[in-house]
Formats: structure tokens, C-alpha cells, sequence
């Protein structure tokens, strides 16, 4: 059962009862004083019935004051989990950016029912036990109200098994392997499309709109690598379409030319390139080099600036999948893209930024729907979304929380990101 008072209880259990408990053994002339016992026995009783009846004429410091803190008039607390530091950077402080944007936007409208919000924001070095100790510090000791991250899936996947311990609503914004949304946990929504989402789209965009028939794929061997080679293989196979060759890489490697010489030798007329930009322009410069001239193809890895600082004119033409293309004629596409360039001057060229900020708003939105920070009436009203217009799209969140955003299809045309199809 559940103590209703655990601090005045404890207080009277550890200071109190010893020293009153010792008088039990008190002798006078060598005998035990029974009829002193008893009249102690019930001195303790009387103090214990009071210690109860105090406690509840005060305000007792406990769980129900921390249950309360989610309805008090203080700040709303939105925790932000990603990288700020080291390699992954960019990313990171895109999401910070993109966040940051969104709580700016609602606190100069008054915030959220008279309550402005707060981004806490930290840096989990793309390193696992330090995103756990990140999390479980936000969620302890900050007493957040929402939790936003990761940029790893694998982190992302450890790191909202904490935030369900106490139901807060937790957005995936970013990470996209399909097993975050499989947990089967109530608090967790991602606004972006998973993986198998952004292959289908790749190859029912090659089945109608492309000539390719022979294509080869060159992947890192990693699970994300694996698994589009596996997903994209069945899907365009199934569509009367035959891949001549699975090549693999590691993470990290520079010469491509034992790959790239079998991929040749298949004799494809297209390239698939599953993986991230570090290796994937590498690739497609060493691709020009062996006179492999055929049309590439990759996913959201080549998306933003950096396929073009590091490819030059050998990514030019490649066809990649896009979650958010800043030319896409929305309202509130062009509306984000200009207050993000009014504040750091710069277009947001990829999802980072504007799913971040959407995931700031649709927590905002539901809190303000269910009038409490209450977390349970929080998942409910997220769960009931229906056709939320976003910056990402239409947000419709299914029983795991995945939303299908949508997917565009993206060509490198002389050094700029361009979107040329999206299914409707």
C-alpha cells in the first residue's frame, strides 16, 4: 500500500521511536517497570496518531507534490537528447535550432494557456551510456514534461524506455529505423517516416517514373545498410526488375575500387547507394573515375549541403529520397523557411531542423487540446490526432505512434537540392 505521508513517517520512525523505545528497558531497583511500559506504549501511539493528523494539516513534500508539479503554473520543460559536439554536430545543433525555434515562436505568443516553455538542451556525444545518463537526468532531476531525441536510432531506442517509466511524451524526430516505433510503448511518436517507408517510395518511384531495369547495390555493412539491401531487393525484384550485384563496405573505408570493379563487371544501368554521405560521395567520385557513368541512386544520407562539398560533380544528377525540401510550395513550409532564415540566417535544407521544430509544436498543441500537462491526457490527445498539418505533413499517428509523413524524391541539380516527386 501506498504511504501517504513518507517524510514526517519516516522522520518520527528514524529519531522519535528509538529514544521512546529505549524507556521500555528503563529499571528502577533491578525491576522492569511494566506498568511504565505500557504507559509509554501508548505515548507512542498518540504521537504516531498525531504525526498522521499534522502531515495533513501541512503541505507535505513528497510524491503527490512532484505529480503536481505537471499542473503548476511553472514553465513547461522540453527536453532535447542529441549530439552538439564532435562528428554529428551539424545535426545535432539543427535539431537545437529547429527546437529552439518553435519555443521562441509560442513564448511570444504567451505560451501554452499562461505557461512558456522551456528547452533544456544536451549533448549525448552520439555515445549510449552518455545519452542514458543525459535522459535519466532530465527525467529525474529536471522533471521534464517532454523528451525530444536522438540522432542514433539505437539510443533513441534505450533512452525512451526511461521517459515511459513515467508516461512523458517522447518524439522521434529524427532516428529512423524501423524497430523504435515496434516497442509497443504509449509515450512515443515519431514524426518522420521509418526507413521501410523511405525504400517503398524509392522503388515505386523507380517502377513509374524511371527506365532502370538492372541496377547494382553497393551498401555499408551495417544494419541500416542491410536492411535496405534486403527491403529494396525484394520491392524491386517483385516489380519485374533484376539486381545484378550486392557489394558491401565498412563504415569508415576509403577505396571502393574492389567493389566498384565486380559492380562494372555486372554490367548495371543504375547504382544504388545505401549509406551515408562520408563514404557515399567517396563512392560516387570513384564511380566517375572507373568510368561507371550510369545514374546513381540513395537515400536521406545525401540530403543538405555536404553531398556537394564532398562529391563536387560526381553527385551531380544522383536521385535520393528527401524528407523536407524547402522549395515545397506549403504555407507552412515557406512560412517555417523564412522565420528559420530571419533567425539564423540560413535556409534549412534538411528534416533536422523542421521535424524538430514540429515536434515542439504538436507537444505544445496537445497540451493545450487536453488543458493539463497531465501526461496521460497528453498521450491521449496524440494519439487522437487526425491530419495534423505540419511542416513534415499531414500527422497521423498509428497505434505504435509511427506517423507517415511524407517522402519526397530529391535530384542534385548543379549543386542544389531539388525536388522532383512525392507521392500523393
Amino acid at each position: 500500500m501506498t504511504k501517504m505521508f513518507p517524510f514526517h513517517e519516516q522522520k518520527f520512525n528514524n529519531h522519535l521511536r528509538p529514544i521512546i523505545m529505549n524507556l521500555f528497558y528503563i529499571k528502577i531497583g533491578g525491576l522492569e517497570m511494566k506498568r511504565f511500559k505500557k504507559m509509554i506504549f501508548m505515548m507512542v501511539s498518540l504521537l504516531s496518531i498525531l504525526t498522521v493528523l499534522l502531515a495533513g494539516c501541512s503541505a507535505p513534500k513528497g510524491a503527490s507534490e512532484s505529480d503536481s508539479k505537471k499542473d503548476s503554473s511553472g514553465p513547461l520543460k522540453v527536453g532535447l537528447v542529441t549530439q552538439l559536439s564532435g562528428g554529428g554536430a551539424l545535426y545535432g545543433n539543427l535539431m537545437k535550432q529547429g527546437a529552439q525555434l518553435a519555443v521562441d515562436q509560442i513564448n511570444e505568443k504567451g505560451g501554452v494557456d499562461g505557461r512558456k516553455l522551456k528547452l533544456l538542451a544536451e549533448d549525448d556525444q552520439a555515445n549510449p551510456s552518455e545519452s542514458v545518463k543525459v535522459t535519466q537526468r532530465m527525467v529525474s532531476d529536471e522533471n521534464i514534461d517532454a523528451w525530444i531525441g536522438t540522432l542514433k536510432s539505437s539510443d533513441t531506442i534505450t533512452d525512451i524506455g526511461i521517459t515511459a517509466k513515467k508516461d512523458i511524451p517522447s518524439f522521434v524526430p529524427v532516428a529512423v529505423a524501423d524497430n523504435v516505433t515496434d516497442s509497443g510503448l504509449n509515450n512515443v511518436y515519431r514524426n518522420v517516416a521509418k526507413n521501410s517507408m523511405q525504400i517503398t517510395e524509392m522503388v515505386n518511384y523507380i517502377l513509374k517514373k524511371q527506365p532502370h531495369k538492372k541496377m547494382a547495390i553497393i551498401a555499408e555493412n551495417t544494419d541500416y545498410g542491410r536492411n535496405i539491401v534486403k527491403i529494396f531487393s525484394e520491392q524491386f525484384e517483385k516489380g519485374g526488375r533484376k539486381i545484378t550485384n550486392k557489394e558491401l563496405y565498412n563504415v569508415g573505408q576509403k577505396d571502393f575500387n574492389n567493389q566498384l570493379t565486380k559492380i562494372k563487371a555486372s554490367k548495371p544501368d543504375s547504382v544504388l547507394i545505401a549509406g551515408l554521405v562520408a563514404e557515399g560521395a567517396l563512392i560516387a567520385k570513384q564511380a566517375k573515375q572507373l568510368g561507371i557513368n550510369q545514374q546513381l541512386y540513395s537515400f536521406g544520407g545525401f540530403m543538405g549541403k555536404q553531398p556537394m562539398e564532398l562529391g563536387g560533380s560526381a553527385v551531380n544528377n544522383l536521385i535520393h529520397t528527401d524528407y523536407f525540401v524547402p522549395t515545397a510550395k506549403d504555407e507552412k513550409t515557406q512560412s517555417f523557411v523564412n522565420d528559420f532564415n530571419e533567425k539564423y540566417g540560413q535556409i534549412p535544407d534538411s528534416y533536422y531542423s523542421a521535424a524538430t521544430y514540429d515536434a515542439v509544436y504538436l507537444y505544445a498543441d496537445a497540451v493545450k487540446k487536453a488543458g493539463t500537462s497531465d501526461p496521460e491526457k497528453v498521450n491521449k490527445v496524440l494519439h487522437e490526432l487526425k491530419n495534423e498539418h505540419t511542416v513534415m505533413g499531414d500527422i497521423t499517428f498509428d497505434k505504435n505512434g509511427q506517423a507517415a509523413t511524407r517522402v519526397w524524391i530529391s535530384q542534385i541539380q548543379d549543386g542544389k537540392q531539388v525536388g522532383i516527386y512525392h507521392a500523393e
